[in-house]
């Protein structure tokens, strides 16, 4: 049976594009757990925290930065990095499938530490 070069060229486009849709690069990522307030108001207390992670873009699905926008790690070695916001500072250290967060806030002064892991 012989194809003609059109329909080759199509039926590899095809292929091309759902590989590549479904490659890691452009999958979502939910990373969600708990924290503990270590030190400052509210300090004991427990917290949730749950992230969306697409390529280097990470957005905040709930916690004290939900409504800022997206932001970009280093990803190149797993998720790793810090950046400011209005919330405080976050810093981010992934080590094997566990994400270690920290938030420091000045008003009111805090600190949270969370632990957040992979959701399918």
């Amino acid at each position: 049976m012989k194809f003609p070069i059109q329909r080759l060229h199509i039926i590899f486009t095809t292929v091309s594009l759902l590989c590549g849709l479904s490659s890691p690069a452009f999958a979502q990522q939910i990373w969600s757990g708990t924290g503990r307030i270590v030190s400052g108001a509210g300090e004991g207390g427990t917290v949730e925290l749950k992230l969306s992670v697409t390529d280097n873009n990470v957005q905040f699905l709930t916690g004290p930065s939900k409504n800022e926008p997206p932001f970009q790690l280093n990803n190149s070695i797993g998720l790793n990095g810090t950046v400011n916001m209005n919330a405080g500072t976050w810093q981010f250290v992934q080590t094997g499938n566990e994400l270690g967060v920290s938030l420091s806030q000045n008003n009111p002064y805090r600190i949270i530490r969370y632990r957040l892991f992979p959701k399918s």
